[in-house]
Parts: C-alpha cells; sequence; structure tokens
C-alpha cells in the first residue's frame, strides 16, 4: 500500500513483557492495523507488528525464539542452524551479525532483548506505558500510547548542523517521555520486567592492509547487492555518477545477469556539474542496463512545493527542501515497478576516514602522513599547518566537547571541522540567545561524564559520521516505503562497515586516489575504466536557484512559523538570511535543516 492510497503507515512493532499489566497495551496495540502478534510461552503477547509482511522471519529453538524484522537474505535452513547453535551457546552474536540491515528481537526464558543495526538505520525506542516498560521501533506509536506530544528542546538540538554530537543526538528524541536505543546498543527486559539498555558492538581496530580489506569487501559488498537485486523483476539504481554509485550499478549489473537493471539519474541545472556525463559514461560500460536521466527542466527545484509535497514521518528529514523532486523520482520508479532500489548514501561516510587519521598514520608512516597532510591541505583549501596543527590539538573527547559547547554559533575553521572527533556543531545566526545558551549549558553537562565509540579518535569519527548519515537515509527509506518502493543502502550493512573499519585509514584514505578500497574492491568485478572518477559533482546551484525562484514562499514559512511560536528562532533575522543569500555566505545546510524542523513540526502528531 503507498501514501497515494491515503492509508500508508510506516511499517511497526513493540515488544512487550511477559506481565498481565501489559495486557491493557497489548490489547491497544493489537487493535491498530490487523496487527500480528507473537506470543509468549505465558500466552500473553510477546510482539505486536505492523505492515513488515514476509519481513518478518521467526524460528523457535529450544527455549530460544528468534524474530528477524528487516532486510536479512539469510535462507531459512541458516537461520536455524544459527539459532540451534546460539540456543545451544547463549551467544546470538552469529544472529546479529548476518548481512543485510534489521532488527533482532529474541526471548529466553523470560528475557526479551531486541536491538537494531550498527548504524543506526533502524532505530529501537522505549517508554513507560500504563507502568511497564515497551520497546518499539517507531518512536510516534509509543508517544501516541504514552499521550505526549513533541519535545521542542529536542527540535532545538535538531536545527545544530551537521548535527549534534553524540551525548546529545543520541539521549533523546522528538517526542516527551519516549527514549532512544543508541546505535550498537541493545535493549533487555528482564523476567521481572525489568529494562537494561547495554552495549552489544564495538567497532574493529584497523589492522589491516589495502589489499587484504579490497578481498573481504569485494565479498561482502557484492553480497550485500546480489541480495537485493537478484529476485525481484524489477531492480534499480540511483546512479548519481560518483564512485559509490557507479559500483553499485557494476554489482547489480552481476548480480542479475538474465534481467535488466534500471539506473535512474537526476540531471542538473548546472552547467559545470559533471555528475549526469559520469553517470551516462557509467551507463555506457555496463550491459543488461536501462539509463533513464530525469531532465532538470521538467523536475521539480529545490524548495518547490514545500508543504503539499512532504512525507509524513517520525522526525524532521533532511531531504524536505526537495521532497517534490524526490516524490517525482518515486514515482518514475513506481511506474517501473521497482521491487529493490539501491542507494549509495554512506559510501563516502563508510569507505573514507575522517582526517583525525592523521596523527596516528604518522607513526606508522611519517614521509606517507606528510604527504597525506599536504594532499587534503590542498583539496580542502587551507594550510598543511593549519591542518596539522588541528589534528595535533584535538584533546580528549570531553574536551572537544567543552570547545564544541563554547563555539556554537562562531564559524568553523576549516581545519578543526576535518580533523575533531567529530564534525563541529553549529547553530544557525537565526536561533535566539535563549537557546544557543541552553543548548551549551547542555552540552556542557554531558561532557563531564560523556564516553567515545572508540578511543581512537578517527574511529570514532568515522562511526559518527556513518551514524548520521543512517539517520538520514532512514527517513530516506521510510519515505521510499510509502510510495511502495524497497530502498536499500548496501554500504550501511555491518559487515561493509566493519570491513571498512578494520582497515588501515592512510589505505582506505588518499587525497591522490579517490576511495582506494573501493576502487581495488569493485574494479576486479566491473569493466575496465569504470571506477576512474576524481572528481565530485556538487548541489549549491540547485540550492541557491531554488531559493531565488522559491523566496516568497520561504519567508511566508518563517512568518508565523511554529519554530517562532516555540520561542526558538527570530523569524525576521531567518526572512533577511532569505533576502541576503544570494551574497551572504551562510552554509546551505542552515537552512534546508532549519526547514525541514519546520515543516515536521507544523504536521507532528503522536
Amino acid at each position: 500500500m503507498t501514501e497515494a492510497a491515503g492509508a500508508f503507515r510506516p511499517p511497526w512493532f513493540c515488544v512487550l513483557p511477559d506481565d498481565d499489566a501489559a495486557g491493557p497495551v497489548a490489547r491497544r496495540l493489537a487493535r491498530q492495523d490487523a496487527a500480528r502478534t507473537l506470543q509468549h510461552s505465558s500466552g500473553r503477547p510477546w510482539l505486536i507488528a505492523f505492515g513488515w509482511g514476509k519481513r518478518l522471519r521467526t524460528v523457535a529453538a529450544g527455549p530460544l525464539k528468534v524474530v528477524l524484522i528487516g532486510s536479512c537474505p539469510v535462507s531459512a535452513a541458516r537461520l536455524r542452524v544459527l539459532a540451534d547453535r546460539a540456543a545451544e551457546t547463549g551467544d546470538e552474536e552469529e544472529l546479529a551479525a548476518l548481512p543485510g540491515s534489521y532488527y533482532l528481537v529474541t526471548s529466553r526464558r523470560g528475557v526479551r532483548s531486541a536491538r537494531g543495526d550498527v548504524a543506526g538505520l533502524n532505530r529501537l525506542y522505549y517508554a513507560t506505558v500504563d507502568g511497564v516498560w515497551v520497546l518499539s521501533s517507531s518512536p510516534r506509536q509509543l508517544a501516541h500510547e504514552v499521550g505526549k506530544g513533541v519535545d521542542e528542546r529536542w527540535a532545538a538540538l535538531r536545527l545544530l548542523a551537521p548535527h549534534a554530537p553524540a551525548p546529545l543526538l543520541f539521549s533523546r528524541t522528538p517526542y516527551e517521555g519516549v527514549k532512544p536505543v543508541a546505535p550498537g546498543y541493545a535493549a533487555t527486559l528482564s523476567a521481572s520486567g525489568r529494562l537494561a539498555v547495554t552495549r552489544s558492538w564495538t567497532p574493529p581496530t584497523a589492522v589491516l592492509p589495502l589489499e587484504m580489506a579490497a578481498e573481504r569487501l569485494r565479498d561482502v559488498l557484492a553480497k550485500a547487492v546480489a541480495s537485493r537485486v537478484a529476485s525481484p523483476p524489477v531492480a534499480s539504481v540511483q546512479l548519481s555518477g560518483g564512485l559509490d554509485s557507479a559500483a553499485l550499478a557494476a554489482l547489480a549489473a552481476r548480480a542479475r545477469p538474465a534481467s535488466t537493471s534500471l539506473l535512474i539519474t537526476v540531471g542538473s541545472r548546472a552547467a559545470d556539474n559533471p555528475d549526469e556525463r559520469w553517470a551516462r559514461r557509467t551507463a555506457r560500460l555496463l550491459d543488461g542496463v536501462d539509463h533513464l536521466v530525469l531532465g532538470p527542466g521538467a523536475y521539480p527545484r529545490i524548495f518547490q512545493d514545500l508543504q503539499d509535497a512532504q512525507f509524513a514521518l517520525d522526525e524532521p528529514a533532511s531531504f524536505a527542501s526537495s521532497a517534490a523532486r524526490f516524490r517525482q523520482t518515486l514515482r518514475v520508479l513506481a511506474e517501473h515497478g521497482s521491487g529493490a532500489h539501491l542507494n549509495g548514501q554512506g559510501g563516502d561516510e563508510t569507505l573514507v576516514a575522517p582526517l583525525s587519521y592523521l596523527p596516528q598514520a604518522a607513526g606508522r608512516s611519517p614521509y606517507r602522513a606528510w604527504w597525506h597532510l599536504r594532499g587534503h591541505a590542498a583539496l580542502n583549501r587551507t594550510s598543511s599547518l593549519s591542518l596539522a596543527q588541528a589534528a595535533a590539538s584535538a584533546g580528549t573527547y570531553r574536551q572537544w566537547l567543552i570547545r564544541a559547547a563554547d563555539r556554537l554559533t562562531l564559524p568553523a575553521s576549516p581545519a578543526a571541522a576535518l580533523a575533531g572527533w567529530e564534525a563541529p556543531p553549529r547553530l544557525p545566526p537565526w536561533t535566539v540567545p535563549e537557546v544557543v545558551r541552553d543548548l551549551r549549558h547542555e552540552l556542557l553537562a554531558v561532557a563531564e561524564t560523556a564516553e567515545p565509540v572508540s578511543e581512537d579518535i578517527a574511529t570514532h569519527g568515522a562511526v559518527m559520521r556513518i551514524r548520521s548519515v543512517a539517520r538520514r537515509a532512514s527517513l530516506y527509506r521510510d519515505a521510499m516505503e510509502a510510495a511502495g518502493v524497497p530502498g536499500h543502502f548496501p554500504y550501511l550493512d555491518r559487515a561493509v562497515i566493519e570491513t571498512a573499519l578494520a582497515t588501515w585509514p592512510e589505505e582506505r584514505t588518499d587525497p591522490w586516489s579517490p576511495k582506494p578500497l573501493l576502487t581495488a574492491a569493485v574494479a576486479p568485478l566491473a569493466p575496465p575504466g569504470l571506477l576512474v572518477r576524481r572528481d565530485k559533482g556538487h548541489y549549491n546551484h540547485e540550492i541557491h536557484t531554488g531559493l531565488a525562484a522559491h523566496h516568497r514562499e520561504l519567508a511566508e514559512l518563517f512568518t508565523g512559523s511554529a519554530l517562532g511560536k516555540a520561542g526558538l528562532i527570530d523569524e525576521g533575522a531567518v526572512r533577511q538570511a532569505l533576502a541576503e543569500a544570494a551574497t551572504r555566505r551562510i552554509p546551505p545546510a542552515f537552512i534546508t535543516e532549519t526547514v525541514a524542523v519546520e515543516l515536521w513540526l507544523r504536521s507532528a502528531r503522536p
């Protein structure tokens, strides 16, 4: 069922304790949307789910019950073998490390456990409902049960660009009374109904040289692609023209030798954007593909039809300003009957290390690190000295958080943005002073006890970049589901992420050779000359032409806005910035993220 049918609701599930007190909430949930109910051994409801269809799979092995929810290509026979092994050993790690992107929910002797994926495409939430703990894939569903509304303090946090630091990003949800389970953590309900959230995944240590890592990536990425596209009669790839999408297109064509794959490219209005030219070149080199280019002249602009084109999602979507464009792409995919659409989001974040790797690289090879330093500085239009100083002075994670708290409204230096623990969080200039002050105090408070994902600064930075893009990709996927098009992001599979993180960062990141790990892995499986692009396209032209064409609608959006009524922004400052966008150097993300939060607040209902 699609959103256009008027009755679309995103799939969801809830996990309940084996307790009579959970009866009322279980009955309410089971009445909604013809939900499917799985039971505890006692007969009480254990898991109530809606909308997953064949993507919800179950297997029982002795005292262990296993539920996989999402995209996982493992066969029924293999799943049973793994469940039997987990029942015997008590170790569920093999079940959690399967290819794909899915939730794992288990029940064993009264103890229920649930976890999402390590990237954060499939996130979990929890809340107390009628006095019992309930786990869910949907914060909106939990908010409805709790009877709470939108947390406006979270909306303020969401204005931070490119994203809030980890201790804040994974400590709150858009709804009051609903808490998140951070990616890489599992939530467990004990037999007595108590809730515990514990770490279930630790990123690997970088130990692999390029050649060994490329062999491993070749295997896991090819399987990640084939598992999605081999079966559907029609499969498609979003072909931007970059290396990430070109690799996916090549692997998809290889996985479907008897079928044609659809490659879809969105053209650009910018004469100097080479993406379309590279996309056409990729399509010519591949056998068994049809290439469809959506011409920019007949394609909506960014910021067009803002209020009419939005999707009903659990939180603001970064693509909200491009919703009309996205809807047109989805209509084309639906018309062609795509049963699996691959997207290269996550490729940059997974395959390329943050530049905070430079100090540790210097310990292994000083000359190579110096050569990389010079190249990265040139590419990012900063000096080698500034970049070296930024990389060497990042300090501890807590020190970095304290500095970030004191610089929320200051311009980020290019070097500091490249070589810190995370991307420096910044608030747009129209944020009211009280909100700046409150967020600063909140960040200083969490800095006292914050722990990084990894003590290695480059690994922590890489994982945070992956989780930030996965958060955006999950909303992209949910919007695709509303149109009846299954979306997939192979670069965010656990095996792909772990392979990249296990590779020495100076081996998978090279200023003189774009994405050496990807090219070394996929080139043997692709036509000669396919993965040779060395530059990247950009979309600033699309944003600025959209601002110019739809300035009036944007100004109206911030006249009596939800953000203004909540006391989070100065509407006059927003309108002035929009009027001066052509000459004033305001990061586009400030505008697009503020638009996203505003549009979502207007429509959000628990």
